[in-house]
């Protein structure tokens, strides 16, 4: 594990966030001191995969973001009659 002061982390962020990511642990020290740890996330137990598991999460059935139709939505169209509409065909 690589040992790097905080005025490294501070001033190289994103290259050290990258070889964490890509596998490596870093270790962060303050006046030469260890104080923090950086290591890359497990993905088995990321937070989206236990949000999952538990049941919390359902994950996109699709990788593509949501399509809006085109042009301009119809103003004069009251949701509330829209949905009290719904409703008398349910009963």
């Amino acid at each position: 594990m690589d040992s790097i002061p905080v005025r490294e982390l501070n001033q190289h962020t994103s290259a050290v966030l990258a070889r964490v990511a890509n596998g490596e642990s870093v270790e962060i020290t303050v006046s030469g001191r260890p104080a923090a740890r950086l290591v890359p996330i497990d993905h088995d137990t990321s937070t989206r995969v236990e949000l999952i598991r538990r049941g919390r999460l359902i994950p996109a059935t699709s990788p593509a973001p949501v399509v809006v139709p085109p042009g301009e939505p119809d103003l004069s169209i009251d949701s509330t009659d829209i949905i009290s509409d719904l409703r008398e065909e349910r009963l």
